[in-house]
């Protein structure tokens, strides 16, 4: 009993638990409820004993029953093995007598299959030649079309290789018939339209013409060959995307045939000289043609669901092309005469066809509304866009040299930041020009579709701002070396003068542009340049580490090259690594939107003299370099002469009421002077310059003052109140800022706070010497809660000591004869 209670799961014990309690309930007294679930128990145990005996004498159980059915089932899956076994026998014996009828059987239907290929080729061959005959026999356009379009699509749906290019050659036979026969019709009909057009005659279409006009070029359109069946052709150079599509080439056949009467050969309108003629008028072609072009010719593809055709593009394409191949080949001249000498000025004439491209680009951009770069494209082919930064730099280099080389150089002009209404002119007409050729440069190759190009263009530019930075400086060493005291009071604009603003103005621009979407875009490409190149770089010494000592060498100082020519041009290098899978428009829009957050980022807290953009942007190192002609300024002035001011003898001054003083005689001379030069440098300078050189000349006063007045000097009650009123009535007024919004800052600290300290009370004076010389921290704590800050404690001490009524009887004999 032990066993088999081990061996019930939780489950059926549970059962039994919840069995008894429901039969027994809550009363364990409850006797006769245990004795009828003991009966019961007893009784099924009994019934099941009874089924599960064989050998019981009672009535059959079902144990009997069930091992009878089990041997008769065994007995039929006896037989029916052996009926399988007798079966298979049979089929192998039918197999092996029927084989040979099989195998000729389906030898006899692969020849029928055969035969019916051959059937259908025929069939095919028949049809195609039915239709043949059915076109030839045909007049009417319409049914041709209709027939041409049935072959075109049997050749479609053939396309096993002998059968296909059987079909292909006859399908193409019939285009070109076709198109010879609607072409031919196609040009009757325009010459009715009087075609090609002039935008001084605005034509009169009957209805008859424009019907005929519509039902050939929808024809021509039906009868287009597929691009998969298309003959190839061999295209220039200049053509973009796919050929024109055929009633568009038929559009621009006598455009081309007169595009190579005038332009091509010996005519004078083909003068190599004249690039404007051709441009011109293929611009004046688009302008006639397009609106008629998108009138009449689109909206019948469109009617025929024909996709991918752009009649309009496709149209001005083909006349944009006939302009870049024109011009390339004028380029191509222009380099043989000039390398033979047979030609004057090649660059001028380089230099004047450039001119005329991008202007016929902005034109045609203008007309179309779409960026169509094929003209573009030859200027940028490898040869040409070489000669074109080598013309480029060439006659910007020359220009400086003429412009720095005249006098007119100097002159300010209203430009730059001094354009405001009733601000001072400032800005040397030199410079100026230079801005304006920056920003030509700059819009000339911003129309480039290529950031290569550009960023060689930005090369281009930094090398020209190297180039005027070198030569201000010389005209700075050459102005300095000549400079006298009364330079400055000469009429007319100083050199000195014109140099500095012009290396300031030239500077603030460059910040200036440094926000622009335009060169965060440059920098972004250059920095993704940079990435790649020391991507490779590493690629590089990963694959060569067995190399030899030298070649790793060799491998080092090539790095290292790189690294200074990134310093050098103010990129800083990125941290995170190239994406090697970005496409050219994936890194276009990257780079845009980049930039735009960072012109969002920095909007609104710009300074224009801030250090911290100098180092994240690419004008950095510009700025910075230029950034050294403005201190020069300060060796435009002459110091006023100072020293007569030393000799005054203030310890023997009488004291006098306030209203009775005056200017000292020996300061009224040096200061006269001062003012007179500060008021023609301020009036020439910039205002930000200007305002700097005030302030360096207040500095400068403050410090030779104090030092050699202040510290050297005894004074008295008298000499006090005349040094005061000499520093706050004449000196303050005259160095202090003149612009309102300049942050309030004292011009002379230190000549003040030394009037704080020679003005102090008797006994306060005292005091303050002895806490002074006995507790210094205290005293310093002091001179900061009185406003004295740029005075050290020491030079505080021997201030007082130098007052008269403080002194003592221990002084220096040779202090005791002043008295």
């Amino acid at each position: 009993m032990e066993e088999e209670k081990s061996h019930l799961d939780e489950e059926t014990k549970k059962e039994i638990i919840q069995s008894l309690n429901n039969t027994i309930g809550a009363d364990v007294n409850n006797l006769s409820g245990a004795c009828s679930l003991e009966s019961e128990l007893n009784r099924k145990k009994a019934s099941l004993q009874s089924i599960l005996s064989a050998s019981s004498d009672e009535v059959p159980t079902k144990l009997p029953s069930a091992i009878k059915k089990a041997e008769s089932n065994s007995k039929q899956i006896d037989n029916i093995r052996d009926k399988r076994c007798h079966l298979i026998k049979k089929l192998e014996s039918f197999f092996t007598r029927t084989e040979p009828l099989t195998k000729e059987l389906d030898k006899r239907f692969k020849d029928i299959g055969r035969l019916e290929e051959v059937v259908s080729y025929f069939n095919m061959y028949s049809m195609m030649d039915d239709i043949s005959n059915e076109m030839k026999q045909c007049k009417d356009d319409e049914q041709l079309v209709t027939l041409y379009t049935k072959m075109k699509q049997i050749c479609i749906e053939n396309q096993k290789a002998h059968q296909a290019a059987h079909l292909k050659e006859y399908t193409h036979y019939w285009h070109n018939v076709l198109k010879d026969h609607l072409t031919k019709h196609y040009e009757d009909v325009l010459k009715q339209i009087n075609w090609p057009l002039s935008s001084a005659e605005t034509p009169q279409l009957s209805k008859e013409v424009l019907n005929k006009f519509s039902n050939l070029t929808r024809y021509l359109f039906l009868i287009q060959e597929p691009k998969d069946i298309t003959a190839t052709t061999s295209t220039g150079d200049f053509v973009q995307g796919q050929d024109p599509c055929l009633p568009v080439r038929v559009l621009l056949r006598p455009l081309k045939k007169r595009f190579a009467f005038h332009f091509t050969g010996s005519r004078q309108t083909a003068r190599i000289d004249r690039p404007e003629w051709f441009l011109t008028q293929t611009l004046t072609w688009i302008k006639d043609h397009q609106e008629f072009v998108k009138t009449n010719v689109q909206p019948i593809a469109e009617k025929l669901q024909i996709k991918d055709v752009n009649a309009v593009d496709e149209f001005n394409a083909g006349l944009i092309a006939l302009a870049a191949e024109r011009l390339h080949t004028v380029l191509g001249i222009y380099n043989t005469q000039g390398t033979k000498g047979e030609m004057l000025d090649v660059d001028a004439a380089f230099a004047h066809a450039v001119d005329e491209t991008l202007g016929f680009h902005k034109e045609l951009t203008a007309i179309t509304g779409t960026e169509v770069n094929s003209v573009i494209s030859v200027l940028t082919k490898a040869e040409t866009f070489i000669v074109w930064l080598a013309v480029e730099k060439k006659y910007a280099l020359a220009k400086m040299d003429e412009t720095l080389g005249s006098d007119q150089w100097v002159e300010p002009v209203a430009a730059g930041v001094g354009a405001a209404v009733g601000s001072v002119l400032w800005v040397p007409r030199g410079a100026d020009w230079f801005i304006t050729l920056l920003k030509t440069i700059e819009d000339r190759y911003a129309m480039l579709p290529q950031p290569g190009h550009r960023l060689q263009f930005l090369e281009l530019q930094l090398e020209l701002i190297e180039e005027w930075r070198i030569r201000l400086t010389q005209l700075l060493n050459a102005a300095t070396s000549t400079l006298k005291p009364d330079s400055f009071l000469m009429p007319g604009p100083h050199p000195l003068i014109a140099i500095i603003n012009a290396g300031h103005y030239v500077r603030t621009v460059l910040l200036q542009w440094a926000h622009s979407l335009h060169y965060l875009q440059l920098h972004f490409y250059r920095r993704q340049f940079l990435q790649y190149t020391q991507q490779q770089h590493k690629d590089d010494e990963a694959g060569g580490a067995d190399m030899d000592d030298s070649e790793s060498t060799s491998s080092l100082d090539s790095d290292d090259t790189t690294g200074d020519d990134t310093t050098r041009h103010g990129y800083a290098e990125a941290k995170e690594d190239p994406d090697p899978s970005l496409s050219l428009n994936e890194v276009e829009e990257r780079a845009k939107t980049q930039a735009l957050k960072e012109v969002t980022k920095r909007r609104t807290f710009w300074l224009p003299i801030s250090l911290d953009i100098d180092k994240r942007h690419g004008w950095a190192h510009v700025a910075g370099v230029l950034r050294t002609l403005a201190p020069r300024a300060h060796h435009a002035r002459s110091r006023p002469p100072y020293a007569t001011i030393k000799n005054q003898k203030w310890h023997a001054m009488i004291t006098m009421e306030a209203r009775a003083l005056s200017v000292s005689s020996p300061l009224c001379a040096p200061l006269s002077a001062l003012c007179a030069r500060l008021a023609i440098a301020t009036a020439a300078l910039a205002p930000q310059i200007a305002e700097s050189l005030r302030a360096r000349l207040a500095t400068d006063v403050d410090d030779y003052i104090f030092e050699e007045v202040v510290l050297e000097s005894w004074f008295n009650t008298g000499g006090t109140i005349q040094f005061t009123y000499d520093v706050k009535r004449n000196l303050v007024p005259s160095l202090s800022p003149l612009n309102k919004h300049t942050p309030h800052t004292k011009p002379l600290p230190k000549l003040l706070e030394a009037c704080i300290i020679l003005n102090l009370d008797y006994e306060d004076a005292r005091h303050l010497r002895s806490l002074l010389l006995k507790q210094p921290k205290d005293g310093a704590t002091t001179l900061i809660t009185n406003g004295i800050t740029h005075i050290e404690p020491n030079q505080v001490t021997r201030i007082l000591n130098q007052r008269t009524d403080l002194s003592d009887v221990a002084s220096p004999s040779s202090v005791m004869e002043l008295f």
